[in-house]
């Protein structure tokens, strides 16, 4: 959710364009796994939910468990100010 505020992963690109984009995630490990996913709207998210008869039970925005404070200080932080995903629980 919030890679697209940041320029060096968002590029030239706007928050209402849908976009294929990848990045090398740290704190697994070596290897570091590339994980490419599509950025798109909350809306057009919610709305294609909606649109193929899916009812949404629930949307979440999760903060951070008290005990990653301890484990990494600084990604607590910056989750604590604003959510990086999101979680949607929804039914048929």
């Amino acid at each position: 959710m919030r890679d697209w505020q940041d320029t060096r992963t968002r590029g030239t690109k706007t928050y209402f364009e849908t976009n294929r984009w990848g990045m090398y995630w740290g704190g697994f490990g070596e290897p570091k796994p590339y994980v490419e996913s599509y950025r798109r709207p909350l809306g057009d998210i919610l709305n294609g939910l909606a649109d193929t008869g899916w009812t949404l039970d629930r949307f979440v925005e999760p903060v951070p468990a008290p005990e990653m404070e301890m484990v990494d200080s600084r990604h607590f932080a910056e989750l604590s100010l604003a959510p990086a995903f999101i979680c949607v629980r929804a039914h048929k």
